[in-house]
């Protein structure tokens, strides 16, 4: 056999040994900020490095559609697992919006403070500054959609909204809140979508109760819900099946399918043979799952992104990621 890293090239990232967790971490504040490692913030990198699954394709396809006034759904919400790849796909439309020739709203609950409104932030990203939304009292569905009007097509991409209502919480407003005037603007902000024909939204929201933090945040969580889900239309970006894919496109520049298809008929050959074939599985299904996962066995990644995946504190993709890179590099100059 070949060594594996002659067949499967590990990308420069890995070959180079930098292997922090800030390359395999999605940050689409650090994006629209023209920060952080290029494998996010540089288009073509990122497109390079990135596996276009079938949810994710769709979910391209969609909000372009509605961008250019062919209809489909105004509010859109990404609803994964923890580390299940919603920024990833939040950035993926961050990028292809200027393809589309569409304004962007980045609205990033983790980077906000509570001086700051989601309102505030739309209208100063729309048109540079401040003038009629300013305050801390949602400005209503009529302004809302005067201004999203006048900038048609615009993209309004939201992430970790939980974080930032739950901070705005703590926020008196007159008798109210900061977090209940945002949970009205959001509310006024899907229904003035709706009534736009190039404006999408575009909302993350967790899906694991660990991402909720306290008892009160879980309220503000079905509150959220229940504010986007009279309009939405929840997409799921990433397949079980697909995830052997990230892995490999995310890790290696090119593979030698070819070169790779002999390692394996040979492998195939001697699991069979020592009569440690997976049961229930034929012969030719595991054949073919060895070649969505080479130079890793399928069990491997099933084992890291199901076992080790229910851990709360281990974020499935960025953690699997970051250690098989390490275990690549520790590789790379090896036989093996």
């Amino acid at each position: 056999m070949k060594p594996f890293h002659t067949i499967a090239v590990p990308h420069k990232d890995i070959l180079e040994g930098r292997l922090t967790m800030d390359v395999f971490a999605a940050d689409l504040w650090e994006v629209y900020r023209n920060r952080g490692p290029d494998e996010y913030k540089d288009a073509e990198t990122f497109f390079t490095k990135t596996y276009q699954t079938q949810g994710l394709e769709k979910l391209l396809n969609v909000v372009e559609k509605r961008l250019l006034g062919g209809g489909g759904n105004s509010v859109i919400q990404i609803q994964t697992p923890f580390g299940g790849g919603k920024t990833h796909a939040l950035i993926a439309m961050y990028h292809k919006a200027t393809e589309w020739d569409a304004r962007r709203i980045v609205m990033v609950g983790t980077a906000l403070g509570t001086d700051d409104t989601l309102w505030g932030l739309m209208e100063k990203q729309l048109t540079g500054k401040i003038s009629r939304f300013k305050g801390q009292v949602s400005p209503g569905k009529e302004a809302i959609r005067e201004v999203l009007n006048e900038n048609q097509p615009v993209l309004i991409l939201m992430d970790e909204v939980l974080e930032y209502v739950t901070k705005a919480a703590g926020v008196k407003v007159e008798e109210s809140t900061l977090a209940a005037q945002t949970m009205a603007f959001m509310q006024e902000l899907t229904e003035a979508a709706g009534t736009l024909d190039k404006v999408c939204l575009v909302v993350t929201l967790p899906s694991s109760y660990i991402e909720h933090y306290d008892e009160g945040a879980e309220k503000l969580f079905q509150q959220l819900q229940k504010v986007a889900g009279r309009v939405e239309m929840i997409y799921t970006t990433v397949q079980e099946n697909e995830i052997a894919k990230i892995i490999r496109r995310r890790l290696f520049s090119q593979i030698n399918e070819d070169e790779a298809k002999k390692v394996i008929a040979g492998f195939i050959e001697y699991v069979e043979k020592e009569g440690i074939l997976p049961a229930g599985v034929e012969p030719s299904e595991y054949r073919s799952r060895c070649l969505d996962s080479y130079p890793f066995i399928p069990e491997l990644v099933d084992v890291l992104y199901h076992r080790w995946g229910s851990f709360p504190t281990f974020q499935r993709t960025r953690g699997v990621l970051r250690l098989l890179s390490l275990v690549v590099y520790s590789l790379k100059e090896t036989n093996r």
